[in-house]
């Protein structure tokens, strides 16, 4: 494939030759320029050429599908009224003058806008050359596509350096070649894979570069591309300077003249040798790691890129009591616990690279065991892609963190909870009125503590024994529970036979009702205590309410103030309800 400057130059040769037979210069170079602009139609890349004022003068199809506009629509018009203004300034301020100085200009990073209005990025490299029509100076270019690459480096912004380095590996080659293999034109990446500019390489044949075994096969496939106006795609090895040899697959496509015959053929090749390189270690492992499998404890599946099983391992017989064929035939759904199913089927059908679950899966005979699954995608390309499963029976280590679980929730409680009554114990109450008070100091809200001693229980325990006594603490306990509603709300047994209430966002006012509720539903127990005035148990309670962040109170100056109320209840009488707003600032001594 020739240089697109010695193409033009080449034909530009033979134009007074041909303008001297046909007798008609302007007729001819008309004629001439209709067929380079043909030429230039039917090829699969995107070109343009403009001439020395800017102005387009010929485009290729696949440019015209690519940017939404007809023929008619752009030649004439400047080649930069479809980019961006960012880009329009670049071409005008930079790069058009130094391509019109130096005759040539290499990946160009451009925007250009489509009709539609869409932008697409692009790399632009060009020649400058002689009109064959005679005509001035005309430009070739060569436009590509890179938008995806462009959209892959924003989702990949946070690996930039291994993005850029996968993006230098896959540069693809470009050539034009005639039908017998010589080449007319290579790109850059072309030439510097074989060390040469590629001016160097034109003239040259392909099958030089192509290992002598593969030499007639490839020349078969050139064949076919020229005998069809189909893409075709073949793999072939490239031998470098060095003597080695490099994989690379090539889409190769025959450019037509008007009569239908084979001009050039224009290739492109990717670099696959990584993919072949994989392949064949996989190829050298599968053996190896089908061993493994076959005598893992742990059953393996394979599952390929649409979701379905390929391969169960023959642990599948211990596991679950199918056999491989089996399992690989069951549906996934069948085989997960109904209960686990809602979690776990959205993540193994997003087929994600490695998840680590635990579920229940079902056996041959009906029931249920837990099981652990590790997942790995596995392959190179996005057809070859399959997912490794490894699933573990962990039925038992389940059950132990199960008991360990039920254990460690059994302490939790037990450290926090009363024994006697199941309220709060004085190590919860004292945490939870701290952090409620750091709540209403940061809010700027209320808070209400409560103090409650049973009347006389001393007398209580004399006369009807301490079995009595600790009946009666759980059923005022109980009262007590059964009086605040409140999520918030919290009450605990602070000692012997003192209790404690806390009430978040509760003022004084509020409080007292609460606590007149607590002492109406003791007195309604009608528990028997012959040693009380009342001929029942009842309690006296001191309510204590501030505004933390208003008035800086403490947990200590709060309990303080809640335990004088509760002494003024006392000293009231008994069976009385208090606020530390009426309280004696001094507790002094209770009334017998």
């Amino acid at each position: 494939m020739s240089n697109p400057r010695d193409v033009v130059q080449n034909r530009s040769d033979r134009v007074e030759i041909d303008r001297r037979a046909d007798g008609g210069a302007d007729s001819f170079e008309a004629r001439l320029r209709a067929e380079i602009h043909r030429r230039w139609s039917a090829t699969p890349a995107m070109l343009h050429s403009i001439n020395g004022n800017g102005r387009l003068v010929s485009v290729s199809d696949a440019w015209l599908a690519k940017l939404g506009y007809r023929r008619d629509e752009v030649i004439g018009r400047s080649s930069t009224d479809f980019l961006t203004a960012e880009s329009r300034e670049l071409a005008i301020r930079e790069v058009l003058p130094l391509f019109f100085r130096d005759g040539r200009c290499e990946n160009v990073h451009y925007r250009m806008v489509k009709k539609c209005g869409d932008i697409i990025d692009v790399l632009v490299s060009a020649v400058l050359a002689d009109d064959p029509c005679g005509q001035g100076r005309i430009s070739l270019a060569v436009v590509t596509d890179i938008t995806p690459l462009v959209e892959a480096r924003r989702q990949l912004a946070e690996s930039e350096a291994r993005y850029r380095s996968l993006v230098e590996d896959q540069t693809e080659l470009v050539s034009l070649a005639t039908p017998q293999g010589e080449l007319c034109y290579v790109n850059e990446a072309y030439a510097c894979l074989h060390n040469r500019r590629p001016q160097e390489m034109v003239g040259k044949n392909l099958l030089d570069f192509v290992p002598a075994p593969e030499r007639a096969e490839v020349a078969g496939e050139f064949a076919r591309a020229c005998a069809t106006r189909e893409k075709i795609e073949c793999v072939n090895q490239i031998v470098l300077p060095d003597g080695r040899t490099r994989g690379f697959a090539w889409t190769n496509r025959a450019l037509f003249d008007s009569e239908g015959r084979v001009t050039f053929v224009h290739s492109v090749g990717r670099d696959i040798q990584e993919q072949i390189d994989a392949e064949r270690r996989t190829q050298v492992s599968e053996a190896r790691y089908r061993f493994l499998a076959e005598h893992s404890t742990d059953m393996i599946l394979l599952v390929d890129n649409n979701g379905k099983r390929v391969y169960a391992s023959p642990a599948s017989r211990t596991l679950l009591g199918y056999e491989p064929e089996e399992v690989i035939a069951q549906r996934l759904s069948d085989a997960i616990h109904p209960e686990d199913a809602p979690r776990v089927l959205p993540i193994l059908s997003a087929n994600p690279g490695d998840t680590l679950l635990t579920y229940r899966m079902r056996h041959k005979n009906g029931g249920y065991l837990w099981v652990e699954t590790t997942g790995k995608t596995v392959g190179i390309a996005d057809s070859q892609r399959q997912r490794l499963i490894i699933v573990r029976d962990v039925s038992a280590r389940k059950s132990a963190e199960d008991r360990l679980a039920e254990a460690i929730t059994r302490l939790e409680i037990l450290s926090s909870q009363d024994s006697l009554t199941g309220l709060a114990n004085r190590r919860s109450f004292d945490e939870t009125l701290a952090g409620e008070l750091r709540r209403a100091a940061s809010a700027e809200r209320a808070i209400a503590v409560f103090m409650i001693d049973v009347d006389r229980f001393k007398s209580f325990n004399d006369r009807h024994g301490h079995p009595a006594g600790d009946e009666c603490l759980r059923r005022i306990a109980g009262a007590i529970a059964a009086s605040i509603r409140r999520p918030g709300d919290i009450a605990a047994r602070y000692g012997g036979e003192e209790f404690a209430v806390v009430l978040p966002s509760a003022d004084e006012a509020g409080a007292m009702i609460v606590a007149t509720n607590i002492q109406s539903a003791v007195r309604g127990l009608k528990i028997e205590h012959a040693g009380s005035e009342w001929g029942i148990a009842t309690v006296s309670i001191g309510v204590a309410a501030a505004r933390p962040g208003a008035s800086g109170a403490t947990l200590d100056l709060l309990l303080q103030d809640a335990d004088r109320a509760l002494y003024a209840a006392k000293n009231g009488g008994r069976n009385a309800v208090a606020p530390a707003s009426r309280a004696p600032e001094e507790k002094g001594p209770i009334a017998a």
